[in-house]
């Protein structure tokens, strides 16, 4: 299941990612993203909580796929990107992504966070007000 854990007035998203990943998930998160968008934001910062690897464990394999056909297609409109959780496997995948992701989209500054840094990640993806 996908929350909002934070609304920003800027061009952040704060979502976090529990149990599940569903159709309705997806659906919701692009809305979110497209209502940035429409406001008139070049590039969307996000955040994205994660328990661990188990959400992929009962993850709706079709709305993940189509989940990471509109992120690609929506790569270019990402700028900072934080990522939350506690899994040494997740800090070391973001580690090599962003680095590898940011030679496709300069805007792009990914970062992983720990669980109990979500202030701190927060910080990081606020819009400059």
């Amino acid at each position: 299941m996908l929350t909002q854990i934070k609304i920003f007035k800027g061009n952040a998203l704060a979502l976090e990612l529990t149990d599940t990943w569903t159709e309705e998930d997806k659906d919701f998160m692009v809305q979110l993203f497209a209502a940035k968008l429409n406001e008139g934001y070049e590039h969307i910062n996000l955040l994205f909580k994660v328990k661990d690897m188990s959400v992929f464990k009962h993850m709706d394999l079709k709305a993940f796929m189509e989940g990471e056909i509109w992120g690609c297609k929506h790569f270019q409109k990402i700028g900072k990107c934080a990522v939350v959780a506690h899994s040494s496997f997740i800090k070391d995948a973001i580690k090599v992504e962003g680095k590898a992701l940011h030679l496709v989209n300069k805007a792009l500054e990914e970062r992983y966070f720990d669980t109990e840094q979500l202030d701190e990640a927060l910080k990081f993806i606020s819009p400059k007000e």
